[in-house]
């Protein structure tokens, strides 16, 4: 058994995390570190949490002898966090912070954890960030035509994310409640959002030539959970053969789907999936796409990568059920 530990206690994502790390077949959760909230039983904060075994928040940082370490921690705090403690070497860590996703790992000795398109690098990693959930839902369903060199128009998208993404850590303080987002449909920071140099700097990557515009239009739904992406761009190829370049690339991966027919929001909640829908109108490429922020663009994602760092079958701990009723 793996041990593993976390630092960090806010936020539906992290929840999810307790809940996989708890139930994985080859890890055990050593260590939840949270100051504020130490002595505190777990269940407390997450009510699903009840029926597992007991587990509670302490203040004690006890590094030594763990295998991994998530750090859940508000953006900025990451950093300091490493700077501040004694890492013993040989530790793997996983942040699901911004801070180090447009780092060098020259500088930082952290790798961008997109595991379909970084997979050979994290499993040799020690440090890996979890890529954003739009970031990860706009460039994984790009990545097949960047590699075969075909970004070559303004690349159109709308990602409408659930109540989740956007209360993570709820602010009442400035009018986010979760009932504000009942019944209801938002637009929020259209063609600025910040997962936008995310993903143009994944991208090029994989096509160097890359410079096109991405148009990004991000809305809240008022469903819980999950991120519903279409994406269209200009695309010279019959639809024949972009959907044999894109079972070719994913082939390998044991996480993404192409179907047949337009997905579901529902058809991956709770699971670790993204499913994909291609069509082709006139000379644009139509890209639907479906995940769930809280696993495939958080959670899940985080354990994807321990199961490479660790050298596990990837999908360990990850075969869940979609809830689609």
């Amino acid at each position: 058994m793996y041990k593993v530990g976390i630092v960090g206690s806010e936020g539906y994502a992290v929840g999810e995390l307790y809940n996989l790390l708890i139930n994985h077949p080859d890890v055990h959760v050593e260590m939840i570190y949270s100051p504020l909230r130490a002595g505190m039983s777990v269940a407390e904060l997450f009510n699903d949490l009840n029926s597992m075994r007991v587990l509670h928040f302490t203040d004690r940082l006890e590094l030594e002898g763990l295998d991994v370490l998530f750090l859940c921690l508000q953006s900025a705090a990451s950093r300091e966090f490493l700077h501040l403690f004694d890492i013993p070497e040989g530790l793997k860590i996983i942040d699901f912070s911004q801070e180090f996703r447009h780092t060098k790992f020259e500088e930082t000795g952290f790798v961008y954890g997109l595991s379909e398109g970084n997979r050979r690098a994290i499993i040799n990693a020690t440090r890996v960030s979890v890529p954003g959930a739009f970031a990860a839902a706009i460039q994984t369903p790009l990545m097949p035509l960047a590699k075969h060199l075909l970004l070559n128009s303004e690349i159109h998208v709308t990602a409408v994310a659930g109540k989740t993404e956007a209360l993570a850590r709820p602010k009442p303080e400035v009018g986010i409640t979760y009932d504000m987002l009942f019944d209801n449909f938002h637009v929020f920071r259209p063609l600025e959002h910040h997962h936008i140099g995310e993903v143009r700097r994944t991208l090029r990557e994989f096509q160097n030539s890359f410079d096109s515009e991405i148009i990004l239009i991000p809305m809240r739904g008022n469903f819980t959970r999950g991120v519903y992406t279409t994406m269209y761009l200009d695309c010279p190829l019959e639809i024949e053969e972009i959907r044999k370049l894109y079972e070719e690339y994913f082939d390998d991966h044991s996480f993404v789907h192409l179907v047949d027919e337009y997905p579901d929001v529902r058809d991956t909640v709770n699971t670790n999936e993204l499913h994909i829908h291609l069509s082709k109108h006139g000379n644009r490429l139509l890209i639907v796409s479906t995940m769930d922020n809280l696993m495939k663009g958080a959670a899940g994602s985080a354990i994807h990568i321990m199961n490479l760092m660790l050298k596990l079958v990837e999908t360990t701990g990850l075969n869940v059920k979609p809830s689609v009723f």
